[in-house]
């Protein structure tokens, strides 16, 4: 009864679907972690998650599938936990910043999975796809505050977004030397209408403790 007297609100069957397609992830997750995405096999994969092998082409088409709903999922988990306000009064010029910085630091930090990110096949849609909306929050409400430019907000978090993508992408491949992080804080601040002094300030700031 419970499951059919609220239209709209997740059934029984859709909880169940859900949590065996988190498994899925989960487990190609861990996977991923541990052996890369080369070796990966869809029999490993539900092994690990416990879920028969048929079923998994019930969630997903391939290994590529899986893999890219993965990256897509850490990206925007990532997005939406750097992107998010410290406090209720956090400059965002200082919110922008640090999420800049965080995000293409990872090319520093985790080199294995930004190489697998920059390199999927559709690297770009599905880097827009999943860091975007946090992207644009933040834009937005800086742009409400009066610390950004009022400008074209598309505009402006697409070139961001797309130029932290290619300079991580230059950061695997070698061509971009350490610190790259700050100096693209600094032009993205630039971009937004922050000072030239205030945002070269801002960008080379300690970061906060990581959320």
């Amino acid at each position: 009864m419970a499951d059919t007297q609220n239209q709209g609100a997740p059934t029984r069957t859709d909880r169940r679907r859900e949590r065996t397609r988190a498994k899925l992830t989960g487990a190609t997750r861990e996977l991923i972690t541990e052996k890369g995405v080369a070796g990966l096999r869809i029999s490993e994969i539900t092994d690990r998650a416990d879920v028969a092998l048929g079923s998994f082409y019930n969630y997903f088409d391939s290994k590529e599938d899986i893999v890219d709903a993965v990256v897509e999922e850490s990206l925007r988990e990532l997005a939406e936990a750097v992107a998010h306000p410290a406090t209720a009064d956090q400059d965002p010029a200082e919110l922008v910043s640090s999420a800049i910085r965080r995000f293409v630091h990872l090319a520093y930090e985790d080199p294995t999975f930004a190489r697998l990110v920059v390199y999927l096949n559709h690297a770009d849609s599905l880097f827009a796809v999943a860091v975007h909306p946090a992207a644009r929050g933040a834009v937005e409400a800086g742009i409400a505050s009066g610390r950004f430019r009022d400008d074209d907000v598309d505009v402006v978090v697409t070139g961001i977004v797309g130029g932290a993508l290619a300079l991580m992408r230059g950061i695997v491949d070698d061509r971009v030397g350490p610190g790259a992080q700050d100096k693209y804080a600094e032009v993205a601040l630039r971009a937004l209408g922050v000072p030239l002094d205030e945002a070269a300030g801002i960008a080379s700031r300690p970061l906060p403790v990581a959320p």
